[in-house]
């Protein structure tokens, strides 16, 4: 599993950004800031696909 498929399928699963921030850093050994840039580049994806999503109607 990659981070962007923990993260989301813990969002999906209705996980506080906490939760998903100790769950990359515990499964992943990552760093608190690594963490966090994971779910910072992960909601820019989920943003990028929300604007061309309401574009293309």
């Amino acid at each position: 599993m990659e981070p962007m498929d923990l993260i989301r399928d813990k969002f999906s699963q209705d996980c506080s950004i906490e939760t998903v921030l100790h769950l990359l850093m515990t499964h992943f050994d990552m760093s608190e800031e690594e963490a966090q840039a994971q779910i910072d580049e992960y909601f820019e994806i989920v943003d990028w696909i929300d604007k061309h999503r309401d574009t293309s109607k």
